[in-house]
């Protein structure tokens, strides 16, 4: 097929770009504004096409004629297919141009009315393709756009090849994608001309798979749903858009311990081999895929007596990567062993699990495979699994232990001691720890619907409120039924007053308010015998003393650094060892504030206590930055805010201080942009705090852009007009008055094009206006018409 000038690609293939794909995008743009090629490959569904689709879109318009083919398996077979869908549509523009005997063996080839092979009119074809592309190239520059470059029939691709070799400063470009693993794109490199340029598409990470799936609308999936996506998947675009595709449709979603389920289309797609395995190595993957770390030893242990024939069987069909070096065996992608378990019957499934209840060596790993291998209630496997959370919870793994507790629960009888509830609370308080928020107020939520008992109500809410990060205004409606449950015990009054000071200083903004309810926190912990609680409210008040510039808040801390100590507070991010921290940073007592704030990193980082690592990092990243170590703070606020965006807390906070980083050691554009991102962040949870640290942060930044007092003078006269948009509205709409395209704005700010078209939607609508035409107007102090 051929596109003249107006060659054009569908807009929906744009967005999924900025996911992920930045740097390969910009540098494949840069090398065909070079006049070079470019050769993308990667294994299947890693978005190979979207990208080489979203190219030919971008760079198009800039040649005379592009030249499409896109091969299939099924049609490989076919010869010279490829060389006609490239040249079937211009063959009458360019047959006259061409020697006889070249014009007669390309027309036979493509038309098929004459019988024309590659060893009878070897040389004439070859020469033909190549004359075929300088004639083409004669009227002006010419891109060759092929993908699926595996299926393209052998005739086409030695044909195409040959040319490729010999067009020398001719302004023809191949762009072009191909499926390989690992580094087999050697042979098509050698076919294509010499300045191309070989990219490589690698997985997505863990927060630009959850992007990819809320772009697609999955928006509803809990935080350790799509942890299990990204793991199953391999940061695999196709596979985690069916995994979520999946999920979407399936109304129960899976149980703990249990896989996610694998759609039809993937399982045809990775278990083709499967039915040439043996009976018996088939099982032998089985319980290879049930267990975690499985092993040769394990396998053996397990009952499977020929392990290391069934998986040599399997690694000689490519489900299982060979291991030289190490014992372990490891499936060539996770979703090969998803899917094996999968397709397995459940009484299968159960025999697997129990043969590595007593195979495996881990107390772990055996209580887990005992509650897969059981079911119905047990009071005997739900306190092994207790035992088996505590444990996980001990070794800083409290996203196992969450897991873990929640099978407790399942296994645990109504009338059992723990009761059931007892289990999933515990099991909630522990999402909150591994920063699974989600699932945390998922779990407390469904707890509240049946609970009576007072403490396990003030309990569940807690996680309810906690959940809610720097959103407390949204869970106002919980505070007065938590006071209610709690009624007159001093106990459960300080647990909730205790979140009541937090929200008068997040949704208030009132320091003093804030100290005072913290103060009064500590004293009915205190009457009510609960340290940690108090502990945790002195430590609120030292900080806010210290914030505040209060002569107390030394006094405070000691108070708080009394005996008895409680381990989770000493190092918690709310804690009193963070309260001595920011105590030391107002102080300007660095050195020391440097080696607090490393060892409780270092100490969270041990008990898998994700939130309060990412709230450490960025304080030591600040203490960088105060110590004048531009370079080291940059580097260690990028990574905060990498941790924020993996885990989704603490994203104001972290693009605030990486703001102020990055204007004072790295890009100031950049600046801006996290700065307006924190702003728009505290704006939507209700912040007070951190909106005002976010607005400073952006003013520092354009203090530090050259251009700071020419765009401040630009945007006074829209000002008014702005006035009553959002944060982000307001950030678009003053981009489109700069004249930048909705791609430009998505990359300025770190958003999808959609999200830019969906924003100057909601623009038009408030503002009364049309189109972008209008507000430039308002930009001019002119009505729109």
């Amino acid at each position: 097929m051929t596109v003249r000038r107006d060659f054009k690609e569908p807009a929906r293939c744009r967005p999924d770009l900025v996911i992920g794909r930045d740097e390969l995008f910009t540098a494949a743009q840069d090398q065909l504004a070079r006049g070079g090629s470019v050769l993308l490959h990667g294994p299947a569904g890693i978005g190979k096409s979207t990208v080489l689709r979203a190219l030919a879109a971008d760079y198009g318009d800039a040649a005379h004629t592009v030249l499409r083919c896109s091969a299939t398996e099924s049609e490989s077979h076919l010869p010279f297919l490829a060389l006609a869908d490239l040249f079937g549509l211009v063959l009458g523009e360019i047959s006259d141009k061409l020697p006889a005997a070249q014009r007669t063996a390309l027309e036979s080839a493509l038309t098929g009315r004459g019988e024309s092979t590659l060893q009878r009119d070897g040389l004439a074809l070859r020469l033909a393709v190549l004359s075929a592309l300088r004639a083409l190239a004669a009227e002006g520059p010419v891109l060759l756009v092929a993908d699926d470059l595996q299926w393209l029939d052998s005739a086409s691709a030695e044909l195409l090849g040959f040319a490729a070799r010999r067009l020398g400063d001719t302004p023809v470009q191949l762009l072009c994608a191909v499926r390989t693993e690992d580094q087999e794109y050697d042979q098509h490199l050698r076919a294509s001309p010499p300045d191309t340029l070989a990219v490589r598409l690698n997985p997505l990470s863990r927060a630009q798979v959850s992007a990819l799936l809320d772009h697609r609308g999955y928006t509803d999936l809990p935080r350790s749903t799509m942890r299990e996506i990204h793991r199953t998947s391999g940061g695999n675009p196709l596979f985690a858009l069916e995994l979520g595709r999946a999920l979407g449709e399936n109304p129960t979603p899976p149980r703990p311990g249990e896989p996610l389920p694998v759609p039809t289309s993937l399982r045809a797609l990775v278990l083709s081999r499967l039915d040439m395995l043996s009976a018996e190595a088939r099982r032998t993957l089985l319980v290879a895929s049930a267990g975690a770390r499985p092993t040769l030893a394990l396998l053996h242990a397990a009952g499977r007596e020929n392990a290391e024939a069934e998986t040599a069987q399997a690694a000689a069909l490519g489900l299982l990567a060979t291991e030289p070096e190490g014992p372990a065996v490891r499936f060539a992608h996770p979703l090969i062993s998803a899917a094996l378990y999968a397709e397995a019957p459940a009484q299968e499934r159960r025999a697997a699990h129990a043969a590595l209840s007593t195979a495996a060596s881990d107390p772990i790993e055996r209580a887990r495979n005992l509650a897969l291998a059981t079911t119905g209630t047990d009071p005997d496997v739900a306190a092994r699994l207790a035992e088996a959370a505590a444990l996980a919870r001990d070794r800083g793994a409290p996203s196992v232990a969450a897991s873990l507790g929640l099978l407790a629960a399942r296994h645990t009888p109504p009338d059992g001691l723990p009761a059931p509830d007892d289990r999933r609370l515990q099991a909630s308080e522990d999402a909150i720890t591994a920063g699974e928020v989600d699932l945390a107020r998922d779990i407390a939520r469904e707890v509240l619907t049946r609970a009576t008992v007072p403490a396990d109500r003030i309990r569940a809410w807690e996680v309810v409120i906690e959940a809610a990060g720097q959103s407390l205004g949204e869970v106002d409606a919980v505070f007065p039924q938590a006071l209610a449950d709690a009624g007159d015990d001093p106990r459960l009054l300080a647990l909730v007053h205790y979140r009541l000071a937090w929200r008068k200083l997040i949704v208030e903004g009132d320091f003093a308010e804030a100290r005072e309810e913290a103060a009064h926190t500590a004293d009915l912990a205190a009457r009510g015998q609960d340290r940690r609680t108090e502990l945790m409210a002195l430590s609120f008040q030292a900080s806010t003393e210290t914030l505040m510039g209060h002569p107390n808040a030394p006094a405070t801390i000691r108070r708080a650094l009394r005996e008895p100590q409680d381990p989770y507070v000493a190092c918690h991010h709310n804690g009193v060892g963070s309260a001595r921290f920011r105590w030391l940073l107002m102080s300007d007592q660095l050195p020391e504030a440097r080696t607090t704030i490393t060892a409780l990193l270092r100490e969270v980082r041990r008990r898998g206590m994700v939130e309060s690592e990412v709230h450490f990092q960025r304080f030591l990243a600040e203490t960088e930055l105060r110590s004048g170590h531009c370079g080291r703070a940059l580097d260690l606020a990028r990574e905060s805010l990498r941790l924020a965006r993996d885990s989704g807390i603490g994203l104001g906070a972290s693009a605030m201080l990486t703001s102020l980083a990055e204007a004072s050691g790295g890009d100031v554009d950049r600046a801006l942009a996290l700065a307006r991102e924190a702003a728009e962040h505290a704006e939507e949870d209700g912040d007070q705090v951190y909106l005002s640290r976010a607005l400073a942060a952006l003013g520092h930044a354009q203090l530090q852009a050259p251009e700071a007092s020419v765009a401040a003078r630009q945007s006074a006269p829209a000002s008014d007009a702005l006035e009553g948009l959002a944060s982000m509205e307001r950030q678009v709409a003053a981009l489109v008055m700069e004249g930048a395209t909705n791609r430009e704005i998505a990359a300025r700010l770190f958003i999808s094009v959609k999200t830019v078209e969906a924003t100057l939607t909601r623009v038009y609508r408030k503002l009364g206006i049309r189109s972008r035409v209008d507000i430039v107007r308002l930009a001019a102090g002119r009505h729109a018409k």
